[in-house]
């Protein structure tokens, strides 16, 4: 983060400055430290190009580990609705297998597991708790994902669950992972259609399978669901 802002420094020095959000940081948030602009910039990257490759790394483990749901299921949902094309945005209304193996990874492995403190200003009553003003609350999404009384046989990972006609098709936000209310996640849509088009073209042009021992490996490592090591997967062209 240091280095991205030195080198922002740099541009508007020389006057050779890019528009951008760091840009405004330097330029017009004049009450901010040197600290705060660092986390700023930290939060940026952290909740869209690291959510991001997190949650579709998941996704390709858990397919790579079950062929049978890979294959019979998503791929086969691909040839239907796109035939011998790419899987596009405007297809994915369409794929609803692809968007249920999104959620359910979502579920199952959170990119954030803990939402960053918040703090309550002001005394309230919130699903019949009383939180006093000065309190700071941290939101357990990993415990709410996991969380028997809502979901069936939390621990596995299912995206047929999701298929199930009380989720909405085009409802985004059928856990917990994007947050909620005022504070949702900005970029929810964006990420999907991004995660979603790559899971998608990853499973038309190969075939994916674990490789011997990967099954066991899912540790995590970071603030954010990084897998402790990497994905490692033998991957067959398709025909």
């Amino acid at each position: 983060m240091n280095a991205l802002i030195k080198e922002q420094i740099k541009r508007i020095d020389s006057v050779e400055e890019v528009n951008c959000y760091l840009s405004y940081l330097l330029s017009e948030a004049k009450t901010l430290t040197k600290e705060q602009i660092t986390m700023l910039v930290w939060e940026t990257i952290a909740e869209s190009a690291d959510t991001t490759l997190v949650t579709t790394e998941w996704a390709m483990y858990q397919l790579a580990k079950d062929p049978t749901r890979q294959a019979d299921r998503l791929y086969d949902e691909m040839r239907k609705v796109c035939g011998c094309n790419k899987v596009k945005e405007e297809n994915l209304s369409q794929l609803r297998y692809l968007d249920a193996v999104f959620h359910e990874t979502l579920r199952k492995h959170s990119p954030t597991p803990l939402v960053p403190l918040r703090h309550v200003h002001e005394d309230t009553q919130i699903g019949g708790y009383y939180i006093p003003a000065g309190s700071k609350i941290a939101v357990n999404i990993y415990g709410c994902n996991m969380d028997k009384n809502h979901w069936g046989n939390p621990e596995e990972w299912n995206p047929e669950r999701f298929m199930d006609e009380k989720y909405d098709p085009l409802d985004i936000y059928k856990t917990m992972a994007f947050g909620a209310g005022k504070r949702a996640c900005a970029g929810s849509l964006q990420a999907i259609f991004l995660i979603c088009v790559t899971i998608g073209r990853l499973v038309q042009e190969f075939e994916w399978r674990l490789n011997d021992g990967e099954e066991e490996k899912v540790d995590t490592v970071g603030l954010t669901s990084q897998k402790l090591h990497p994905l490692f997967a033998m991957l067959k062209p398709r025909e």
